[in-house]
This record gives structure tokens, C-alpha cells and sequence, in this order.
């Protein structure tokens, strides 16, 4: 082989040589591309995870503090509201006794006389007075005469023989009271006996 074939054999083979490291090159930066583009996605659906689960836990800690404010306002609500249960409980007392003597006057025929027409006219007052009172601070009676008897309402003491229907509330032995829409005291009343032909069945 002469100088010459050799050269262009040597030639050859460094064109070859050059082919071969260039499309290594180029199969190298592809996969590194590839190896790139396929880490970049996944650090983007890791960072997409990341901010579903901060957004999630914000919008539950929202709920709670949401939940916590309502409860808090439910509390100051029911406190200005009810917080003077335990007061009006005991100012029934002081009601009671005002009745008690207000009886004593209307029922007693010497103070229908015209000489106690003032006093009796002066206790009629104060009572209106004092329901007026209760009234204004949410305090209000239940009316139970001559209604149907209800156990959310009204405390039975006894059954007694009456023309009414059984089960009506015929006698108020002491009245009861509602604060705003919860029961303060329940009505003890006396309630017309069911008939002997009634219990039969």
C-alpha cells in the first residue's frame, strides 16, 4: 500500500471517527434533554402537589377559624341573652309572694269598700307594674287555664274531677314563666281527670 492510499485510508477513518463522536454527542444531548425535560416535569407536578396541599390545609384552617368565630358569637349571644336565668329564677320568688298578697286584697271583700278603693287600685298598679317589668326583660307568663295539658310547659301535681275535657289544665296552683323562648319555671297546674269509661279502653 502506497503513501497515499494510506493517507485517505487515514482519512477515512477519521471522517468515520468523527461521524461516530458526533452522533454520540448528539444521542448524548438528546437523552440529556430528554432526562432533563422529564425532571422538570416532575419537580412541576411535585411543586403542583406541594400547592394543592398548602391550599387545602389554608381553606381548612379558614373552615376552623370560620367554626370557631360562629361558636364564639353563639356563646356571646346565648350569655347576653340568658345571663340573667339564674337572676330572674330568683326574682320569681319576690313574684310570687306580690301574687300571694295581691289575692289577699282582691278576694277580701272589706277592701272592695270605697274606703280601700285607693289601696286596692294601687296594688292593681304595682301588678300591672311588675308583669310590665318582667315583660321588658323578656320575662313572660304562661298562660295555661283552660289549655290542653303539655309536659314541655306544665308540671301536673294532681287530676281532679271537672265537666272539661280530660286532660285540660283546670287549676294554677303556681305560674310559670318563659325567658325569651326557654322555659325559666313550668306552670304546676291541676288537670281534669280522664272518665272511668276512658281509662277502659
Amino acid at each position: 500500500m502506497n503513501t497515499e492510499e494510506k493517507k485517505e485510508n487515514l482519512e477515512s477513518l477519521q471522517e468515520e471517527n468523527n461521524t461516530v463522536e458526533t452522533n454520540s454527542t448528539q444521542e448524548e444531548e438528546s437523552n440529556l434533554e430528554e432526562s432533563n425535560g422529564e425532571t422538570k416535569e416532575n419537580l412541576a407536578d411535585s411543586q403542583e402537589k406541594k400547592i394543592a396541599e398548602l391550599n387545602d390545609k389554608v381553606l381548612r384552617l379558614l373552615a376552623e377559624n370560620q367554626n370557631v368565630r360562629k361558636n364564639q358569637e353563639k356563646e356571646k349571644e346565648d350569655i347576653l341573652k340568658y345571663g340573667s336565668f339564674n337572676f330572674a329564677s330568683q326574682i320569681l320568688n319576690l313574684t310570687d309572694n306580690l301574687d300571694r298578697a295581691f289575692s289577699i286584697f282582691k278576694n277580701n271583700e272589706k277592701f272592695k269598700d270605697k274606703e280601700f278603693l285607693e289601696i286596692t287600685n294601687g296594688i292593681e298598679l304595682i301588678e300591672k307594674e311588675l308583669l310590665s317589668t318582667l315583660e321588658k326583660n323578656n320575662i313572660t307568663y304562661i298562660d295555661c287555664l283552660n289549655k290542653k295539658f303539655d309536659p314541655n310547659f306544665h308540671q301536673a301535681l294532681s287530676e281532679i274531677d271537672s265537666e272539661k275535657e280530660p286532660g285540660t289544665v283546670v287549676e294554677e296552683v303556681q305560674k310559670g314563666y318563659m325567658l325569651h323562648d326557654r322555659l325559666l319555671r313550668p306552670s304546676l297546674v291541676n288537670v281534669a281527670k280522664s272518665s272511668k269509661k276512658e281509662e277502659k279502653k
